[in-house]
C-alpha cells in the first residue's frame, strides 16, 4: 500500500511540477513580447501568480528616489476591478518585510507573521508571507511579495518559483524602466527645449522691443530735430526781415502772417509733445465746464484754414440734425482733438478737400456726439491701421513722401484724450481714396440747452485773409549774378530762400523735391549753365537729398553742394558728407549771415 501511495504521490507531484513548468514557459513566452512597464508587471501578477493558484500577489517597484516601494500591480483583493489597486500605499526601502528585502537583497518567508515585528497590515491581516527580490546585474529594483491566511503556506518549492519568476521578469522589467526613464528624460528636454524656444522667443521679442524702442526714440529725436528747426527756418528769417526799416505795409502783413503760421505749428508741436508726455504718466488733467458747441467746433477747424488755402484745399464744415448749443466738456482738449484730426486730413491730402461734419444724437439729458473728418487724401494701406494710433509711428511711405511732415504723435494723442473724455476714435480709409476719422464723444447737457438745425454747408465757416506772395529786392549782391539750384520741399522755406537769394543777387531755380532737382540739374548742364552751388535738403518726397547728391556728384565734382537740413545730429552730418555734400547747413537760418556763408563757401570752393 505504502508503495502505491509513494507512486500517487510521485505521480501527483510530476503533474503539479509540469504544470508549474507550463505556466512559467508561458509567462516566459508573454513577457517577451511586451514593451511597457504596466503590462509587464501586471503579466507578473495577473498571469504567473493567479494562474500557479496563490491567492494574493503585489508587486513593488523602486521608485527613482531610490528609497520608496511603490505598488505597481496586484492579484487577489488588492485588485478589485481590471488594473486598479485597492489602497494603494507605498513602503520606505527598509522598513517591513518588503523593506527589508529591497534593502538587503535577502528573500523573507514569514512563518507566522504574529511572531514578527516588521510585519505591516495592508488590506487583511494574513500569518504567511513570502518576499523575494527582483534584482538586475545586482541591483534591487523591486520586490515580488505574497501572502496567505494560513500559517506555514509557503514551501520551499514556493520559494524557488517565486524567484524564478522575479529573476525572468527583472530584465524586461529593467529594460522597461530604463525605456521610461528615457522618455520621460526627452520628455524633459522636450520640455525644456520648449521652455527654451519660448524663452529664446521672449528674449527674441524683448530685443526687437528693445530694438524698436531704440529706433523710435532715435526717429522720434531726428524727427523731433526737424520738426522744430523746419518752422523755427521761417520764424527766425521772417523775424530778421521784418526788422528792416524799408518795408511796406504788404510785404509786412505777408512775412507776419509766415512768422504766425510757422509758430502756430511749433506750438501745436511743442503742445503735442508734452501732452503726450503727460498721458503717459496718466496725469491729463481734465476741467469740464458748459462749452458753445458751434464756436468751438468753428475756432478748431479755422485754425487750419490758412494751411489749407496754401494746399489749395476745400475745408468745408457740416451739420446733421438738431444741434445743441453747448455741451459739458474739457473745451482746451474737444478742441484739440478736433485739430489734430483737421491738421492730420490736410496734411495727408494734396487735391480736393477735407469736411467736417457734426451730429448728435439725444440719449436722455446726456447726448453721444459724432464729429467726422474725411478728406480726399493718400488712404491707409489695410495693414498699417493697426499702427495708426501707436505713439511715434507715421503709417505712410517716409521715403516717397518725405515732405508730409509730423512726428506721429497728433492721433495717439487725440485718442488718449478723447478715451480720458469717455469717447473714442476710429478710422475707415481706402488707400488712394482717401479716409474718415470718427470721434464719438459722451456728454451731458447744460439745464436750458437750445437745440437748432444749422446749415446744411459751412455753418462754421470763418475764413482768414489770404496770403500775399510777392517779394521785395534788397540791395545786398553777395551772390550778384550766381546760379543757384535749390531743392527744397518746404513752402515756407521756399518762400523765405526766395527772398533772401534773390535779393543777394543771385539766379534761383527751385525744385520741390530731388527728383525735380535732378532733371532740372540735366536740363542746365546740357545747356552749358550749370548752376554755380546747389542747396539740398536732405528730406524730400519721390527722391530725397542724399540720392540727389550722389547723382550729382557723378556727374560734376566741381559744383558744390550744400546740405540744407533740419536734421542736426552727429550722424545725420556724417550721412550727408557720405554722399557727397560738400558743406552742411543746419536749419535754423541765420538770414542776416546766409548769403555771406554761401559766398565763403563758394570761395573756399575755388568758385
Amino acid at each position: 500500500m505504502s508503495d502505491g501511495l509513494e507512486s500517487n504521490n510521485t505521480a501527483s507531484d510530476e503533474i503539479v511540477r509540469n504544470r508549474y513548468l507550463d505556466i512559467l514557459h508561458q509567462f516566459t513566452l508573454r513577457q517577451s513580447s511586451l514593451i511597457k512597464l504596466e503590462d509587464i508587471v501586471w503579466n507578473i501578477a495577473k498571469t504567473a501568480i493567479a494562474e500557479l493558484g496563490f491567492e494574493d500577489c503585489v508587486v513593488y517597484l523602486l521608485e527613482d528616489d531610490g528609497i520608496t516601494l511603490r505598488q505597481a500591480a496586484a492579484h487577489g483583493p488588492k485588485n478589485p476591478v481590471d488594473r486598479e489597486i485597492y489602497n494603494q500605499i507605498t513602503i520606505p526601502v527598509g522598513k517591513g518585510i518588503v523593506g527589508h528585502v529591497a534593502r538587503t537583497g535577502e528573500m523573507q518567508r514569514i512563518d507566522d507573521a504574529r511572531l514578527d515585528p516588521r510585519y505591516i497590515e495592508d488590506d487583511d491581516f494574513r500569518l504567511s508571507e513570502l518576499a523575494v527580490p527582483i534584482s538586475h546585474q545586482g541591483r534591487i529594483i523591486g520586490v515580488l511579495d505574497s501572502e496567505h491566511h494560513a500559517a506555514n503556506f509557503f514551501s520551499s518549492e514556493d520559494v524557488r518559483l517565486f524567484t524564478t519568476i522575479a529573476s525572468l521578469a527583472s530584465t524586461r522589467i529593467e529594460t522597461a524602466l530604463a525605456m521610461e526613464r528615457l522618455e520621460k528624460t526627452i520628455h524633459h528636454l522636450e520640455q525644456a527645449r520648449s521652455d527654451l524656444e519660448c524663452q529664446a522667443e521672449e528674449l527674441r521679442e524683448a530685443r526687437q522691443a528693445a530694438e524698436a524702442a531704440s529706433v523710435a526714440k532715435t526717429h522720434f529725436l531726428a524727427n523731433m530735430s526737424h520738426e522744430i528747426r523746419t518752422p523755427m527756418t521761417a520764424i527766425v528769417g521772417f523775424a530778421d526781415l521784418l526788422s528792416r526799416e524799408d518795408l511796406d505795409r504788404q510785404h509786412q502783413a505777408q512775412w507776419r502772417n509766415q512768422l504766425n503760421q510757422n509758430a502756430r505749428y511749433l506750438q501745436d508741436l511743442i503742445g503735442n509733445v508734452l501732452d503726450m508726455s503727460a498721458v503717459e504718466v496718466g496725469e491729463v488733467s481734465l476741467n469740464f465746464e458748459p462749452v458753445s458747441l458751434l464756436e468751438t467746433v468753428a475756432e478748431a477747424v479755422d485754425t487750419l484754414r490758412a494751411r489749407a488755402d496754401t494746399k489749395k484745399l476745400r475745408l468745408e464744415t457740416a451739420a446733421e440734425g438738431l444741434l445743441p448749443d453747448a455741451i459739458i466738456t474739457d473745451r482746451v482738449r474737444f478742441k484739440e482733438i478736433i485739430v489734430n484730426l483737421v491738421s492730420n486730413a490736410v496734411k495727408y491730402t494734396e487735391q480736393g478737400g477735407v469736411t467736417v461734419t457734426l451730429s448728435t444724437e439725444r440719449r436722455g439729458t446726456d447726448v453721444l456726439l459724432s464729429l467726422v473728418v474725411s478728406d480726399t487724401g493718400i488712404g491707409i494701406d489695410p495693414v498699417q491701421l493697426n499702427n495708426l494710433f501707436k505713439p511715434f509711428n507715421r503709417v505712410h511711405d517716409t521715403h516717397q513722401m518725405a515732405g508730409i511732415e509730423g512726428t506721429g504723435l497728433g492721433l495717439a494723442l487725440s485718442r488718449e484724450i478723447a478715451k480720458a473724455l469717455n469717447g473714442d476714435i476710429t478710422v475707415s480709409s481706402l488707400r488712394g481714396t482717401g479716409s474718415s476719422f470718427t470721434l464719438m464723444l459722451p456728454a451731458e447737457v447744460p439745464p436750458d440747452t437750445v437745440w437748432e438745425a444749422q446749415p446744411a454747408v459751412n455753418p462754421f465757416l470763418v475764413r482768414s485773409p489770404p496770403i500775399q506772395s510777392d517779394v521785395i529786392v534788397d540791395r545786398a549782391q553777395d551772390l550778384c549774378d550766381l546760379r543757384l539750384l535749390v531743392c527744397e520741399d518746404s513752402v515756407s522755406i521756399t518762400s523765405l530762400l526766395e527772398v533772401v537769394l534773390e535779393a543777394a543777387g543771385a539766379q534761383v531755380t527751385f525744385c520741390a523735391n530731388g527728383s525735380a532737382g535732378v532733371r532740372c540739374f540735366d536740363e542746365q548742364v546740357e545747356e552749358g549753365r550749370p548752376p554755380d552751388l546747389i542747396l539740398m535738403d536732405m528730406q524730400m518726397p519721390i527722391m530725397d537729398g542724399y540720392e540727389a547728391t550722389r547723382y550729382v556728384k557723378r556727374l560734376r565734382q566741381d559744383i558744390p553742394v550744400v546740405a540744407l537740413t533740419a536734421f542736426a545730429l552727429a550722424d545725420d552730418i556724417d550721412r550727408c558728407l557720405a554722399a557727397g555734400c560738400d558743406y552742411y547747413l543746419t536749419k535754423p537760418l541765420q538770414i542776416h549771415t546766409f548769403t555771406q556763408e554761401l559766398r565763403s563757401i563758394l570761395e573756399r570752393f575755388g568758385a
